[in-house]
């Protein structure tokens, strides 16, 4: 199942998380929210998922999905929503590349041919 993790930088993660859980608790666009009991934020947008936690260093998103094309798109819906609520403090999310495939290491080793 593709995944991507995802970092924003803020000293207030704490109080965009509780915003974007006002925000998103509507319901706009199909996305589903609902608060943990430890304080994280989990999004179902149906074909795809993503919990975001505040650290002490920012917002943590891990997102996950059953095709990379939902993926991708729920990467960039998350990303725009949180820099638009967060545009007075310049928010910008960061996503980790995607790891390599688990056989992609095996492809690309040299053979060698004696």
């Amino acid at each position: 199942m593709p995944t991507a993790e995802g970092f924003v930088s803020t000293d207030r993660a704490d109080r965009y998380l509780s915003q974007l859980s006002r925000h998103l608790g509507h319901g706009p666009a199909g996305i589903q929210a609902d608060t943990r009991t430890d304080g994280s934020l989990f999004l179902d947008l149906g074909d795809a998922t993503c919990v975001l936690s505040a650290t002490p260093a920012g917002l943590r998103l891990q997102a996950e999905s059953s095709a990379e094309d939902q993926l991708a798109q729920l990467q960039r819906r998350l990303a725009g929503r949180i820099e638009q609520i967060g545009h007075r403090d310049s928010l910008t999310v960061h996503w980790n590349p995607p790891p390599p495939p688990a056989n992609a290491a095996e492809r690309h080793t040299p053979s060698s041919h004696a």
